[in-house]
Parts: C-alpha cells; sequence; structure tokens
C-alpha cells in the first residue's frame, strides 16, 4: 500500500492532534544510569479497556522481574505509553507521535483494530519491529509485512475450532453475534460456513437496541448463537438475554476467546447470567512460574485500583513472555552490534519527521530467534507468529470448568490427553465432559426450535388414490379432512419425535376443489415458502433437490407393471413351454434310447425278449418310463446302465425347466408392446421420464389415468379396445390397484428409477434428520407394515420377483443343445461299443470252429497214416 497517497487526511488531523499531546515521558523507568543502553518502545493501548489495563500492568511486572533476574545487562527497556481511547485514528497518531519524540526501537499496540495494518506498514518503512498483542487474520502475512509480530491465534485458526465444536454436537446452523467494529468478523463469517444469521452490535449500543435484537433472533429458528466481542459488550448481552429467558433450555451459547479469557474477570452477576456457556481460550499450562506470576498480579491488584477485579489473563501472559523476547533480543543486539544502537536515522513524512535507529533489521532478526520457556510454555515465533498450541473449552457452571481440549493435529481431546498420546484426529462430543446447558439440563440443544409455532403443511388433492392421500370437506362444517396411509405416517413420525410440533394440513387446491397445479408447483411453494413442509405422495426425485429437502423413503421405492394374468383356459397350455423342434428332438431322443437300450439288453436280458410286438413295447415303455423314473427293468450290460445315467440326467434337467417355464408362463402374462397396436397407461402426474425406456418399452404410446377403477376398466378393455396392455407406475399406487384386482392382475418389479415417497421441507430444515430418524424407527418396529397393510390389505403376495424385462420365454433346441450332444454321443459310443463286442464274439467263435475242424482233420490223417502202416507190414 502507498502509505503517502492513501493515508494524507490522517497526518492533517496529526498534525491538529500534536497540538493537545502532552510532551512524552517515561512512565516506566527513569533514565538516570548513563552507562546503560536504553532501548526506547512504544506501547499503544485503550488505558480504559480491560485489555489495557492488564497488559500495562503485566508490561511493568515484565521488566520489573527481567532486570531484577538480569542485573548485569547492559541495556534496559524504556515502554512510553499512549492511550488511543479505542480510536483507530489515534494509534496511528499516537505511533507517528511517539516516532517523532523518540528513538524508538519497537512498538508494542494492544489494539484489535484496522489501524494495525497501517502500523504494519509504518514499521516497514522505518524499519522497527511492530509487535502487535492481537493476531490481525491471515491478510497481514509475514511476506509481506516482514516488520510485524502478531500473537495468539489469527480469527480465521479460531474458527477451526469453532467448527470442530458445532460438529461435535451435530448442529446443522448457528447465528453469529459480533461486535460491529470487529475487523475480524468477515474472516469468521467466510470459514464458517454454517451460520445462518449475522447480528452486528455497537460498543456504544443502548441496551434497548440489545433488547430488540435478542427479540428478533428470539423469533429464529435457530437457537445456537455465537458471541464474538468484547467481554464489556458481552457482558450486557447475556444480562439481557436471561432477562428475555433465552439462557433457557433449548439454547446453545457459544463465546471466542475475546470474551472467555476474561469470564474470570466479569462481575458475579454477569457470570450468573451466563450458567451454561461454552467457550474456549488457548491453554496455558500450569507452572511454577505462572503461579508465582499470579500472586505478583494479586499483590499489584490491591495497590492499584484501576485494575478493579480483574484477574491475570493470556493477554497479560503472552505480553510478559514478549517483553522477555524483546528485552533479551536488545542485550544480544546490544553484546553483538553495539555500534548500531547508536547509528540514528531521520525520515521525512509528510508533515512530520520522525527519528529511528539504524539497528531495527537486526532487532527484529534477533527477537524472531527467541526461544525460551515462558510463562505461556515455550515462546517460539514461527513466521512473525506467536501460536498458541492448545485450546481449553470451557463451560460456565458455577463458575467456570475445562470439559476438554482442541489442537491442530488431534481436533477435540480429552482432559485424560496426557495418559493418551495417540488420540486421533476427532470432533466427536464424547471426548468431552458432561456439558451442563443453559436451563441446567445435559441434554444438547438441537440448536434450533419452532417457538411454538404452527407450521403450514401443503397436502396434495389427489383424490384418485384415497387410501394413500384423500381430501374431503364437510359441505355443512366447511371442515377439511385429510385422511390416508401418508397421513398415518407423518403424524406417527411426529408424535414419536421428541419436542411438539403444531401444524396444519392446507390442501393445495383452487376453488373448484381441484388441485392447483402440478406436484412440482406444489413443492415449489415450499421453496417460495408459501408452505413450511409438503406431506402427501410427493416422489423423491434429483430434479426437486435443488428447491427442496426430502426425508427418506417410507414408501417401496421404484416403479412396476402391471398386467393381466395369462388366460389359463387354453388346453394346449401344457405345450407352450417348449419349442417344436424341442418338443420333437426330445420325442427322438426317447426312442433313440429306448432302441440303444433293447440293442444291448435283449441278447441277455430275458425282460427284453418275446414277440415282435412285446419288443417293440419294451422299446417305448422303457424309455418314456424315464421321464417320471418309473423304470423298474432291471439291467445287466453296464453299457446301457452307463446310456440311462447320462439319459435321465438330460430328462432331469428338461423336466425342471419345462416345470419352471409353465410356472412362470400361468403366472405372468409376457408383455410385448407394438409401436402401432399396444397402449401403455400411467398415472397422471407422475414422472415418466426415463420410467419407460427403463423397462424396455419400445416407444410405446401413453395414456394417462387417475384412480384405479380406471387402471382396471383401461387393462379390461386392452389396447385393441381403446385401453392399455399395461399400467406404468410407481409401487404404492400398484399396492392399492392389486389389492382390488390381485385377482385378474399381476405386477412384475422393474429397477429402482424412482426414490419412493418423502416428505417435503425447506432446504436445511433440521425436521429433514429428525423425521428421517423417526421414519426408520417406524421401519424397524415394523409399524409401516402395519400401516400398509391396514390401508393396502398387505398385496406383498401379489408381487413376483420377475424382470418385466426378463420375461418367461419359450424353450428352445438351442438351449439344450449341448445336453442331447451329450447323450447322443454316450448312446452313439455304447451302440458301437456293444457292435464290437458283438463282431469279436463271432469272430472268435469262428476261430475256435476252425481249430475244431483242424483238430478232426488231424485225427484222420493219424487214422489213414496207421492203418496205412498195418496193411503194409501185414
Amino acid at each position: 500500500m502507498d502509505f503517502t497517497r492513501k493515508a494524507k487526511w490522517t497526518f492533517v488531523l496529526v498534525t491538529v492532534l500534536f497540538s493537545l499531546v502532552e510532551l512524552p515521558s517515561a512512565n516506566h523507568t527513569s533514565i538516570n544510569d548513563t552507562s546503560i543502553e536504553m532501548i526506547h518502545v512504544g506501547l499503544i493501548l485503550d488505558a480504559q479497556s480491560w485489555v489495557g489495563k492488564i497488559v500495562d500492568s503485566c508490561i511493568s511486572l515484565a521488566i520489573s522481574d527481567f532486570y531484577s533476574r538480569n542485573r548485569h545487562y547492559q541495556t534496559k527497556l524504556i515502554v512510553h505509553n499512549r492511550d488511543s481511547e479505542g480510536d483507530s485514528l489515534l494509534v496511528l497518531s499516537q505511533a507517528l507521535v511517539l516516532l517523532e519524540n523518540f528513538k524508538l526501537d519497537a512498538i508494542i499496540v494492544a489494539e484489535n483494530s484496522a489501524a494495525v495494518k497501517i502500523l504494519a506498514e509504518l514499521g516497514s518503512r522505518v524499519k522497527i519491529p511492530i509487535i502487535s498483542l492481537f493476531a490481525a487474520g491471515p491478510s497481514l502475512s509475514f511476506s509481506e509485512y516482514p516488520y510485524l509480530i502478531q500473537i495468539g491465534q489469527d480469527e480465521s485458526s479460531q474458527a477451526k475450532v469453532i467448527a470442530a465444536i458445532v460438529e461435535a454436537f451435530s448442529w446443522r446452523s448457528v447465528t453469529l453475534i459480533y461486535e460491529d467494529n470487529d475487523p475480524a468478523r468477515p474472516i469468521l463469517s467466510n470459514a464458517i460456513t454454517s451460520f445462518d444469521q449475522h447480528v452486528a452490535l455497537l460498543a456504544s449500543s443502548t441496551d434497548e437496541e440489545i433488547v430488540e435484537q435478542l427479540r428478533n433472533l428470539m423469533g429464529l429458528q435457530t437457537t445456537v448463537l455465537l458471541v464474538h466481542m468484547s467481554p464489556t459488550l458481552a457482558s450486557r448481552l447475556f444480562l439481557n438475554a436471561r432477562r428475555l429467558g433465552m439462557m433457557s433450555q433449548g439454547y446453545a451459547w457459544i463465546t471466542t476467546d475475546m470474551t472467555t479469557n476474561f469470564m474470570n474477570s466479569m462481575d458475579p452477576s454477569v457470570i450468573e447470567s451466563m450458567q451454561g456457556v461454552v467457550g474456549f481460550k488457548p491453554h496455558i499450562p500450569a507452572s511454577k512460574e505462572l503461579r508465582k506470576l499470579a500472586i505478583r498480579w494479586s499483590k499489584n491488584l490491591n495497590e492499584n485500583q484501576n485494575l478493579e477485579e480483574m484477574e491475570i489473563n493470556v493477554y497479560g501472559i503472552w505480553s510478559y513472555d514478549m517483553v522477555w523476547a524483546v528485552a533479551a533480543a536488545a542485550e544480544r543486539v546490544m553484546t553483538r552490534h553495539p555500534h548500531i544502537l547508536h547509528q540514528v536515522t531521520r525520515m521525512n513524512m509528510n508533515f512530520t519527521t520522525i527519528r529511528s535507529s539504524q539497528s531495527g533489521l537486526v532487532f527484529m532478526d534477533e527477537i524472531l530467534q527467541s526461544r525460551f520457556k515462558g510463562i505461556s510454555g515455550g515462546f517460539q515465533l514461527t513466521n512473525g507468529r506467536l501460536i498458541p498450541k492448545e485450546f481449553e473449552i470451557v463451560n460456565v457452571f458455577k463458575g467456570e470448568r475445562i470439559i476438554g481440549y482442541w489442537n491442530p493435529g488431534n481436533g477435540i481431546t480429552s482432559l485424560m490427553k496426557q495418559e493418551n498420546h495417540n488420540e486421533t484426529n476427532s470432533t466427536s462430543s464424547s471426548k468431552l465432559e458432561n456439558v451442563i446447558w443453559p436451563g441446567g439440563t445435559m441434554n444438547i440443544p438441537k440448536g434450533w426450535s419452532l417457538h411454538g409455532k404452527r407450521l403450514r403443511i401443503g397436502v396434495p388433492v389427489n383424490n384418485g388414490f384415497r387410501e394413500i392421500i384423500s381430501v374431503t370437506r364437510d359441505p355443512r362444517t366447511n371442515e377439511t379432512t385429510v385422511t390416508g396411509y401418508c397421513v398415518d405416517v407423518f403424524k406417527e413420525a411426529v408424535q414419536s419425535l421428541v419436542y411438539e410440533v403444531h401444524y396444519d394440513f392446507i390442501p393445495f387446491e383452487d376453488a373448484n376443489g381441484q388441485m392447483a397445479g402440478t406436484y412440482n408447483d406444489l413443492i415449489l411453494q415450499v421453496y417460495y415458502k408459501n408452505y413450511d413442509a409438503v406431506m402427501g405422495d410427493t416422489t423423491i426425485h434429483d430434479s426437486r433437490f435443488p428447491y427442496v429437502d426430502f426425508t427418506m423413503p417410507f414408501t417401496d421405492i421404484g416403479i412396476g407393471t402391471v398386467v393381466p394374468k395369462i388366460n389359463k383356459k387354453s388346453i394346449w397350455i401344457f405345450l407352450m413351454p417348449l419349442s417344436g423342434d424341442l418338443w420333437i428332438t426330445t420325442a427322438a431322443f426317447f426312442i433313440l434310447t429306448g432302441l440303444v437300450i433293447w440293442f444291448i439288453e435283449r441278447p441277455i436280458n430275458e425282460e427284453f425278449q418275446g414277440s415282435l410286438c412285446e419288443q417293440i413295447g419294451m422299446i417305448f415303455w422303457y424309455s418314456f418310463s424315464t421321464l417320471v423314473f418309473a423304470h423298474k427293468e432291471k439291467l445287466l450290460s453296464n453299457l446301457s446302465k452307463f446310456v440311462v445315467i447320462i439319459w435321465v440326467f438330460v430328462v432331469l434337467i428338461i423336466t425342471s425347466s419345462y416345470t419352471a417355464t409353465l410356472a412362470s408362463m400361468l403366472t405372468v402374462q409376457q408383455i410385448e408392446l407394438n409401436l402401432k397396436q399396444d397402449y401403455v397407461g400411467y398415472h397422471y402426474g407422475f414422472l415418466l421420464s426415463g420410467a419407460v425406456s427403463n423397462l424396455n418399452f419400445k416407444n410405446p404410446r401413453l395414456k394417462p389415468y387417475k384412480s384405479p377403477e380406471e387402471y382396471a376398466d383401461a387393462l379390461g378393455r386392452g389396447s385393441n379396445n381403446g385401453g392399455v396392455s399395461a399400467i406404468v407406475d410407481e409401487i404404492p399406487y400398484l399396492k392399492v390397484f392389486l389389492a382390488k384386482n390381485s385377482s385378474d392382475y399381476t405386477i412384475g418389479k422393474s429397477n429402482t428409477t424412482t426414490g419412493g415417497f418423502g416428505f417435503v421441507f425447506p432446504k436445511g430444515s433440521p425436521l429433514v434428520q429428525d423425521i428421517s430418524s423417526a421414519i426408520m424407527r417406524l421401519r424397524e418396529e415394523e409399524k409401516l407394515q402395519l400401516m400398509e397393510n391396514k390401508w393396502f390389505r398387505s398385496a406383498e403376495s401379489i408381487f413376483t420377483d420377475q424382470d418385466t424385462r426378463s420375461k418367461p420365454s419359450r424353450l428352445n433346441l438351442h438351449s439344450f443343445g449341448g445336453l442331447f450332444l451329450v447323450t447322443g454321443i454316450s448312446s452313439t459310443s455304447a451302440l458301437l461299443l456293444c457292435l464290437f463286442q458283438k463282431s469279436r464274439a463271432i469272430i472268435i467263435r469262428k476261430f475256435k470252429f476252425f481249430l475244431n475242424s483242424m483238430d478232426s482233420v488231424k485225427d484222420y490223417l493219424k487214422v489213414r497214416y496207421i492203418t496205412t502202416l498195418a496193411i503194409l507190414f501185414n
């Protein structure tokens, strides 16, 4: 930023203020010892604020303690106080006065104001450290302002603590109440997206103005309130909130460290009004040094009436440690670079000339390298920041008590964290001690309340399906009655809530008592805030979510198709499961198998012998008896047994498939919609886009209907007589229809292309989760099923698990080609092996006959030989 160009108007005022400012004096230490190098430090604070009083006193204690322990040091800090009176303009002007009158080596500012950014630019120009006891946020980065040191957690980081607390208690929205002159408010509001409302209060706001803002908050549904303001304004806020009854059961109050840091210093009446508040503040570990400082603070408190009854807090402790760091850094500069401290530079800043030491860069480096164990714990600056490592989460109940901790690494941790160093990141409230909430209850506030408001519940006027939702009006009393399954579910869910919800049913109708638009129009009434909710047969659909929220479905999801049951009067229906070629092939294989068995068994089995007629009868009897596994003839050949085993397996598969297909055909009629002939009916107002294509219908012609009676009439007439071949609708409507016509029609379920029925609420409504939880309980307790039985007469038994796209088609030869191939090969192989065995037996017999014939020839020749010999010798 160009300081000269953008702040000229400021310096015009500064020149006027110079005439009103007294000559500066060193408030904390007089300059008497000329042998010691004096390090001049400016201190700008609001002398009347709580922070200003505590910081001023702790800096005095720090200087006294540091130099009483380091008497041999060659340097000494001289602190020059200036009162900003809480005015950002005075912060800047007092800084310029100090720079003009002293050779400052650093400026400490205890103000959380927009002036810190200007001082940071000023420090970069004059090259002296600017130490802010408040972190101004990520906008003032160390890379951009290398002479700025910030103490404490910036608000964007504190937002993480707030988010963790909000998430731990499952709150969905928070109202931020902030002090209007707080520059950190936009940071908080941007960091936490759950803020439902922002309420600004001025430090000068009267009690009447505070009460007016609180009354406005009472009319909101959100009851989680985050307070981010100074302790003075916060005290007045809580006193007035208690008078209005906002510190009672159902409310949750959270305070940031701006208020929580001063809670122990507040008036007892304020603490009494803050019972149940949850807050957080930086954690300062207990130590002997802290206890000693607290004792010294108490003594100083008795001597200084200006401190009233305040207790030392984190701002005082940080100031104490920061002074020790600055004093030690000054001594190191003196020791290592003594010549630099005496070099002075004069700079002309438009209307004034200021003096500054050239040691600023070295001094800044020494401060940044400070490493020591201070009262606040380990003191170490990272990128120009002293960042607290942990926050305490406290609960106000008869005083302040710690209920847990939060740190960036592990999130929310328990009080026993020292015993468990392996806790994982968590935002669960189970890590916290029991919280006593406003009203003295331990029940976690829900985070919102209807405050007795009666909800306007829009109801669709759909009298076609009266079992689902029905709106009737008494002509004499003009009283409207709403009944049906949806009404029972809604009433039961609301009744099961732990809090009361009052409501009125408002029919969405025109002057003629008809539906005043489509279902989309009805749902948009919630978006336009004409209704607080919609109760009825409203389908959960993705196109509606940008406008409203739905509860979880309380009906079956998806759509189905109703068709007439198949005509069972046909005397040839038993032939339908198998195609013609399959019937012929099966019969042929029956005969083939019988022939093979007869051929193998006839020579050796008496049961397969007899007359020609008896043998033919046996062939057919044996093969067809395997159909019902009634064959009793004993087989002797292993080959025939092998053939029968394979064939019985084939018969088993064919008969099972036949039975299943016939059963399917007797249950569901296959729908084959034809582009030119068939029509499909659907419920009037049903979101049909995508439904028909998902059911695999090929461009059907559609007809809308409004009631179960119209469904029955259209299906009875059929597509050829002005009706339809099927009805496509959501499952609840079809249940109502089939409950009345279950004997004539049946349903095949489709994919879940719709989300079922759900109740409609505005975006972000807490009722969505509560009603959804109630619906889940009703489902688990089977109360939803009881209500379905009451209104739908339990149509569940008439549903089939068959999808309309997987029709029970006739079985063809191709489906069993492998089986027939197996049995054909086995039969052929057995037959060939049998033939081989028979031919082999014939050959063996012939060979034996031949051998026997040869033996006879040999005997004849032998006899002739002997006879011949006898004749010769005789």
